[in-house]
């Protein structure tokens, strides 16, 4: 009776060795219901690839995580609207940012061919102009501050290497070396009809700022992200980017990444109900 509460293969080999005997009467166990799994929620996922993208990318980045949040979900916004451009940072330092919106790239859409184009001087940061306030030129002068992070110098070379151990460094990839002034402006000249889903720039004071808005803003695409990282940080990064918008008549919202942390603007023509 016993072996009737056997498993399959268990009473197979015990029944191989037994000799005949009486059949046994067949005993209706009730059945027992295994728990069901729950599938992943989007939710779920979610948090999956935000935390791995953190942990990887904060060792290259001064931005909160607030801020690289926002980043990874900016990249799933473009996706799910489906709107075309590639990504830009003007102002990289080691590539925690950059290395952000890659690596939500491919983890929410593996066989996105959209280039990262990363423009900085790889040099540090050009010197304060008295527009860009009093806080600016003493963070310059406070070489010994920990918060100074050497001019956020950091080398071509170190950047490619980060990307490099991240596995990152493809074709897909570009990497522009020199300041704003020069770089941007030529960019645009041999790559007119480029498209742009994310803007982000980073390059703190105000003719850095004023250099890419007016360069790299008419390439973005309609309901595109201009990212502004210091927006709260220098005077000079706010009013460059009040005069863009002001000379140009654009309506746009000037939002705030939560905490405070930088600003955005969503490029559209006009405010929707």
């Amino acid at each position: 009776m016993l072996l009737a509460y056997l498993p399959k293969f268990l009473r197979n080999v015990l029944q191989a060795d037994r000799a005949p005997t009486i059949a046994e009467p067949a005993v209706n166990l009730p059945a027992v219901e295994e728990p069901a799994l729950e599938a992943p929620t989007a939710e779920s996922a979610e948090e999956t690839v935000m935390q791995t993208v953190l942990q990887k990318v904060r060792p290259y980045s001064m931005v909160p995580d607030s801020g690289i949040e926002f980043l990874i979900r900016s990249v799933q916004s473009l996706f799910d609207q489906q709107i075309e451009g590639d990504f830009v940072e003007c102002g990289v330092w080691k590539g925690g940012c950059a290395a952000a919106i890659k690596l939500a790239e491919l983890a929410l859409q593996p066989d996105s061919q959209r280039l990262l184009h990363l423009f900085d001087s790889y040099e540090g940061l050009p010197p304060v102009q008295p527009i860009d306030g009093p806080m600016a030129a003493g963070w310059q002068q406070a070489v010994d501050s920990p918060w100074y992070f050497d001019n956020c110098a950091a080398s071509l070379e170190v950047v490619q290497q980060n990307f490099a151990q991240l596995g990152l460094l493809d074709a897909r990839v570009q990497f522009y070396k020199g300041w704003f002034e020069t770089t941007v402006p030529e960019f645009v000249k041999r790559y007119p009809e480029t498209k742009i889903a994310i803007l982000r720039l980073d390059g703190d004071w105000y003719e850095s700022t004023k250099v890419c808005l007016e360069n790299l803003y008419p390439l973005v695409s309609e309901k595109g992200i201009i990212i502004i990282d210091d927006y709260y940080a220098w005077d000079g990064c706010a009013v460059a980017v009040h005069e863009y918008l002001g000379k140009h008549g654009l309506n746009h919202r000037i939002r705030s990444i939560p905490d405070f942390s930088s600003a955005y603007i969503i490029k559209q023509a006009h405010r929707e109900a």
